[in-house]
């Protein structure tokens, strides 16, 4: 369809938001919620494309967002390099403009990517207030030369260590990893739910976090698998101890990216690390494979995220009005609400680095996020206009 056509030509690499998926995450999170497909045509060619589905903030006011959550990113922007002119952001930010919703809360937008600037440019150019609050940064590894001088730029604590938890498993019985590439129709289910089945022994049990746990969502994640192995995107990573699955980790492969979706390990086995352990092997098989570029680990950086990483890009909330006046007051006082915050915070810390940890008063600078004046992190988007 002309929707992955899109996704082909522009510089979104997860397969995720391809048409889809993004239909099966709107039927499965948002069957009853309206949905929008803002798009631009040029002729008979898509040029470019947002899925929005409404939600509520606070319980209360309607929002447009991205078709993506915290169990699964299926919504991006859709824009072909070709197609960053002036004219195809301004028919697109017009278009949103026609929106039933007072003001778009996107929750999860990829800041550095080439699409979202031009298109918050858009905004600044048409009067459209907005907001861009940093929520995290996501790490990558570059994935060029050999794996060897790779693992050699990274800390020595962390290759200590990883030869350490090495031994320990190793002393302890056989280990081995398993890397599946390729699966036949049949075989998914299996492969999915033993994974998962992992995920269970996991630290996140105690928190009722994993997905066999929740109604309806191993489902949901089935279905998805299952289409992104008819594409050949589909991989999972499994480390045996001794025969027995005591880690793993579910990622997809598309247009040279391999993305780290989902990990987990046996909290049996927590003193020898083995997500550590095989993360290491997945990276340097990564490096072995001609279709992988990059490693994308999508989730906020951790510290043991960052131990890995080459770069990182930031991850924001777009709060933008999409007109009239009940939006421009609404992002006028989500602007208030998080200035103010800012402040309260950079007052909290830069008192408790006076105290320092004894009382005693402290000298030097207070490490805080640069905002800019009005209160938002710096990003790499253009600053919107006042409301």
């Amino acid at each position: 369809p002309a929707w992955d056509r899109l996704w082909e030509r522009s510089e979104v690499t997860l397969p995720t938001v391809r048409a889809e998926l993004v239909a099966q995450w709107i039927e499965h999170f948002a069957p009853q919620c309206p949905v929008y497909a803002v798009v631009v045509w040029r002729g008979d060619t898509l040029v470019a494309a947002l899925p929005l589905v409404q939600r509520r903030i606070a319980g209360v006011v309607r929002a447009g967002d991205l078709t993506s959550n915290f169990w699964a990113p299926n919504g991006e922007l859709l824009v072909a390099p070709d197609d960053f002119a002036p004219e195809v952001m301004t028919a697109l930010a017009a278009r949103l403009t026609r929106l039933p919703w007072p003001w778009l809360w996107l929750d999860l937008v990829p800041a550095a990517s080439s699409a979202w600037p031009a298109l918050t440019s858009a905004f600044a150019s048409a009067g459209m207030p907005f907001v861009a609050v940093q929520r995290y940064e996501i790490g990558q590894v570059d994935i060029r030369d050999q794996f060897e001088p790779y693992l050699n730029s990274r800390s020595k604590n962390l290759r200590r260590s990883l030869h350490r938890d090495l031994k320990r498993l190793e002393q302890a019985g056989p280990l081995a990893m398993r890397w599946q590439t390729a699966f036949a129709p049949h075989e998914v289910e299996a492969a999915l739910h033993a994974a998962l089945r992992i995920e269970q022994r996991s630290w996140k049990a105690t928190r009722g976090q994993p997905v066999l746990d929740q109604p309806g969502l191993f489902d949901f994640y089935l279905w998805q698998c299952r289409q992104l192995a008819a594409w050949g995107c589909l991989r999972i990573a499994t480390l045996l101890h001794a025969g027995q699955p005591i880690a793993f980790e579910l990622g997809w492969v598309a247009k040279g990216t391999y993305h780290s979706f989902k990990a987990g390990f046996d909290e049996q086995y927590r003193r020898a690390a083995p997500g550590q352990v095989l993360r290491w092997k997945l990276i340097e098989q990564c490096f072995r494979q001609r279709d992988v570029k990059c490693v994308d680990f999508m989730g906020p950086l951790t510290q043991a995220l960052a131990a890995w990483s080459t770069r990182t890009y930031p991850v924001c909330r777009l709060v933008v009005s999409t007109g009239g006046l009940g939006g421009r007051v609404l992002v006028a006082a989500y602007r208030a609400a998080r200035s103010m915050r800012t402040r309260w915070r950079d007052r909290k810390l830069a008192a408790q680095t006076a105290a320092g940890p004894h009382g005693s008063k402290q000298s030097g600078k207070i490490p805080c996020r640069v905002t800019s004046p009005e209160g938002r992190s710096a990003l790499p988007l253009p600053v919107g206009p006042e409301p």
